[in-house]
């Protein structure tokens, strides 16, 4: 029984040996083309702005250049970029009390306005002035109104204005996030 199994076995290595060298010969070879994805990358030189003690029903600009921030897109397409706000909140215990966020940059009692404004642009906006409302619904920053994208080494330099509330509990550290997103073109 032994001589049986070990005959078979040397039969199909015999036979796998000399079949290699066939197998080999056979071969071919598979060319693969492809391109790369869209690469999305955006930054921003600066991402604080620190107003310390606010006084009701007051508007805050930032200075341009010094306080102004710069967009710039990286990676290797052309974007479309845009911004979302959202209500701020009291640092000490963000649940306990908020700002909402405005949906037409103007304030109320808890209600505060902000809005943006990209260098160079002083017709966009509600009053022609280049400021655009930042709400909590995702919003066009740029390009609008049918402009161009932007392409990888574009930058855009912009602003800001808050429109703090007609009334609010003072004493309050407040803070708020601005989103600022791009999709490719």
């Amino acid at each position: 029984m032994k001589a049986v199994i070990t005959s078979i076995v040397v039969a199909i290595i015999l036979a796998l040996i000399f079949s290699l060298p066939a197998l080999a010969r056979e071969s071919g070879t598979i060319t693969i083309t492809m391109t790369g994805v869209n690469e999305i990358s955006i930054s921003l030189d600066k991402t604080q702005w620190p107003l310390g003690e606010v006084a009701a029903d007051t508007e805050y600009v930032t200075s341009p250049p010094i306080e102004w921030c710069t967009l710039t897109v990286g990676g290797n397409c052309n974007v479309n970029t845009f911004i979302l706000g959202e209500d701020a909140t009291w640092v000490g215990d963000p649940g306990a009390y908020k700002w909402t966020l405005s949906s037409d940059g103007t304030n109320g009692e808890n209600v505060y306005g902000l809005q943006f404004r990209i260098s160079g642009d002083t017709t966009r906006g509600p009053l022609g002035d280049g400021y655009v409302p930042i709400t909590k619904t995702q919003g066009e920053f740029w390009p609008y109104a049918g402009g161009s994208s932007l392409a990888p080494g574009d930058t855009k330099q912009f602003g800001l204005k808050l429109l703090t509330p007609t009334y609010f509990v003072g004493g309050r550290q407040m803070q708020t996030q601005i989103t600022i997103s791009a999709v490719a073109a």
